[in-house]
């Protein structure tokens, strides 16, 4: 399969300008609601995107999450979230929401992935995706916050 433009503004463009420009300025931008500031992004993968931006801080989290273009193909993201410790800048934690199909039931999902360097890791089931980016974002960032703070129990 072919990387397409979609595909490599999630899982390249996306964690480059992370890593160039800091993941602080990033979720400052977020925060900030600069969505001019992911401009060049957006003409890096030739797309045309007006994303939707949600940012929280919870102790001792700053947390960021973007809507990226809609997914055409399995691998494809949904969103992107970043996670910032706020006495640790330099540790950075990258999700994505990802579209899969599962062939067995013949259906599509979302699938929570996570990026440690070069290494992509598929984290767990994602949410339902309503089609309101607010809830969208949110159910979002609670599924990959689960991951780093637990407030389930889960029987093994």
């Amino acid at each position: 399969m072919a990387m397409t433009p979609t595909y490599a503004l999630a899982h390249v463009f996306l964690p480059n300008m992370l890593a160039l420009k800091g993941a602080t300025t990033v979720v400052g931008a977020i925060e900030r609601r600069d969505l001019v500031f992911f401009d060049a992004l957006w003409s890096q993968a030739h797309l045309a995107h007006n994303p939707y931006v949600w940012s929280d801080a919870r102790a001792p989290y700053r947390i960021a999450a973007i809507t990226l273009p809609p997914p055409a193909e399995i691998g494809e993201a949904y969103m992107a979230g970043i996670v910032i410790a706020h006495d640790d800048p330099a540790s950075v934690r990258y999700f994505t929401l990802e579209h899969d199909f599962v062939l067995a039931r013949q259906a599509d999902r979302t699938v929570v992935a996570e990026r440690e360097g070069q290494t992509h890791r598929r984290r767990g089931e994602g949410p339902a995706l309503t089609g309101n980016p607010e809830i969208d974002v949110r159910a979002f960032v609670e599924c990959f916050m689960e991951l780093i703070v637990p407030t389930k129990v889960t029987r093994r």
